[in-house]
């Protein structure tokens, strides 16, 4: 988009519900739209609002295997409840399998 298509879109979407906000930026990807998550918290309330849009939409979650536990169960009671169409992406190497080889996750610099 334009600066000027975007400036056009939040005038006309401002006064706008989220869900009408969310209907519109589905209907721009001419049925091409897909969601990620990465299971945050507000992450759910995004779910539910493009799931009651477009039920099958594809979820894309990149999930690189260091996720706590409470991240994965929080991951499965979404899963069912909104009855999600993942598409989940995984490493090529386990996280343990990283650990070992490369001496763990890479810390914060």
């Amino acid at each position: 988009m334009t600066a000027e298509q975007i400036k056009n879109a939040n005038a006309e979407l401002r006064s706008q519900s989220q869900l009408e906000i969310v209907k519109w930026a589905i209907a721009q990807a001419n049925g091409r739209a897909i969601v990620s998550t990465n299971y945050r918290p507000y992450e759910a309330v995004i779910l539910h609002l493009v799931m009651q849009v477009q039920p099958d939409i594809p979820v894309l979650w990149v999930d690189h295997g260091y996720n706590r536990p409470a991240t994965y169960k929080h991951a499965e009671q979404l899963k069912a409840q909104l009855k999600l169409n993942i598409k989940a992406y995984l490493p090529k190497l386990t996280a343990a399998h990283y650990d070992a080889v490369h001496g763990g996750m890479p810390e914060k610099t």
